[in-house]
């Protein structure tokens, strides 16, 4: 029987000493003992950092039930590394003491071979339900839902629906029993105090409640998480495009596509993807990131390239000294405008994966996002400015005073022009981006801040040259 207590982070690294320790030492036995002691969750937190052969050893001395939990909470590379080293009755053990939906996890990273064999090995009820939540899409309803749960006909009685109650899976949790007809099709639930406070002859009509959440199978996972944390929900029943009643998905399951969806925004935002972390394979994970770096490198030296072509016979005719000013305060310019770019888009991308009524409304977002950018941008562009102004005065000794003043006041003003440019940038791609289908945080990612660089340097070269037009005019 496995402790209750919570590991510190401490506590796991000496989990791991202890047991790196015991397989060195060969004491299975004590080993053994020890695995039986712990968390599943703390053992797969280990076996994540653990070489192969110490793999092997750790899922020979778990039980069939503890290596399912354990195969089940590492990441998914780990968990293709594990499989290939079993054998198919050690995955057919292991996949049989699983719940459908945490099986369906577990086949869906074997080979075809290797699900071939373990399906053909477990009844053929379970394989079914296993196979049918494969055909669902793994971030759906029907691909996180589980298909076990405890359901009464609507004109039956509280004492059959305490029957059917008993009559289940001891191992799950059942917080509601849902009530269906005599097709299947979902009509409502109560909720098990309830039905525990009437008498057994009460029909189930009588305390039907409609109020609960559904969700069709086919429905996204964030969508369902935005509902789940909107309603305070633990429990929402699944049905088919029929209305039938196939499954339920309850709130452990909605922590983990929580966890799932930001972790998915954090890479995406990065410019990379979540498959870089199903694979073990570096040259993979690799070419995962490159598409985006490559595409955005082919942006910005396109950018460098029409900028040389159009601005280079103007700046031919300028003092190196001059041009190694304007030049100065480039890079300050570009890196608040992409820093302001990506404030603004973090926050509108956010508000666009909760769901929130008032992130969809894009001329509301408009208004206040415009309105805080002017602020930092005025703030900025003053600073920077006097900055600038300062700066070339004290180190522009070939520069008159009212030339080092109207180059300061280029500075601050491409500062606030690049600001306005960058925010408006990030604020309407991830709409664009959600209007054509694609995840808007990509727009969050590489691409806005290539973008917010070119369009920076072509708002500071063009005023310079309009600022020393204007000078020499």
């Amino acid at each position: 029987m496995t402790t209750t207590h919570n590991l510190s982070e401490t506590a796991r690294k000496h989990l791991l000493e202890k047991i790196e320790q015991l397989i060195e030492a060969q004491d299975f036995e004590e080993l053994r003992q020890l695995l039986a002691s712990s968390r599943t969750s703390d053992v797969a937190e280990v076996v994540e950092v653990l070489d192969e052969i110490a793999r092997q050893i750790l899922f020979d001395l778990l039980g069939a039930k503890e290596a399912g939990e354990v195969l089940e909470k590492i990441d998914d590379a780990t968990r293709i590394e594990v499989v290939e080293d079993l054998t198919g009755k050690e995955l057919t053990d292991i996949v049989a003491t699983l719940p459908p939906d945490e099986a369906a996890d577990v086949v869906a990273d074997l080979s075809d071979q290797q699900t071939e064999e373990v399906l053909d090995q477990i009844p053929k009820d379970e394989s079914e339900q296993i196979e049918k939540l494969l055909g669902y899409e793994e971030d759906s309803a029907g691909g996180i839902m589980n298909p076990e749960l405890v359901k009464v006909r609507i004109d039956q009685t509280v004492r059959d629906a305490i029957h059917n109650y008993r009559e289940s899976d001891p191992e799950e949790d059942f917080y509601h029993i849902f009530i269906v007809d005599d097709q299947d099709r979902f009509k409502g639930h109560v909720s098990l105090p309830t039905l525990l406070r009437h008498p057994r002859q009460t029909p189930i009509a009588e305390l039907l409640e409609e109020r609960l959440a559904y969700v069709e199978v086919h429905a996204d996972q964030e969508e369902i998480a935005n509902t789940f944390r909107k309603n305070d929900l633990i429990v929402m029943p699944v049905v088919d495009d029929k209305g039938l009643l196939v499954g339920r998905i309850t709130v452990d399951d909605i922590v983990d596509v929580m966890d799932e969806e930001a972790e998915e925004d954090a890479l995406v935002m990065a410019g990379t993807h979540p498959a870089e972390l199903d694979t073990p394979n570096i040259f993979k994970a690799a070419s995962v990131r490159l598409p985006w770096l490559l595409i955005c490198m082919s942006i910005a030296m396109s950018v460098g390239i029409f900028l040389v072509l159009i601005f280079e016979p103007k700046f031919a005719l300028i003092d190196p000294k001059l041009w190694a000013c304007i030049t100065m305060f480039l890079p300050a310019l570009l890196a608040m405008g992409g820093n302001s770019g990506l404030q603004t888009s973090t926050i509108v991308v956010r508000g666009l994966a909760t769901g929130d009524l008032a992130a969809l409304d894009v001329m509301q977002v408009f208004l206040r996002e415009v309105r805080v950018a002017l602020v930092v941008a005025v703030v900025c562009a003053i600073v920077a400015g006097l900055v600038a102004g300062i700066m070339l005065n004290f180190i522009g000794d070939f520069l008159e005073d009212i030339q080092a003043q109207v180059m300061g006041l280029s500075v601050g003003i491409a500062m606030l022009c690049g600001i306005m440019l960058s925010t408006s940038l990030g604020l309407f791609l991830p709409f664009l981006f959600r209007r054509i289908g694609v995840d808007p945080a990509i727009s969050s990612g590489p691409l806005i801040t290539t973008s917010n660089d070119a369009l920076g340097c072509l708002t500071y070269f063009s005023l310079s040259l309009l600022m020393l037009k204007v000078l020499s005019g």
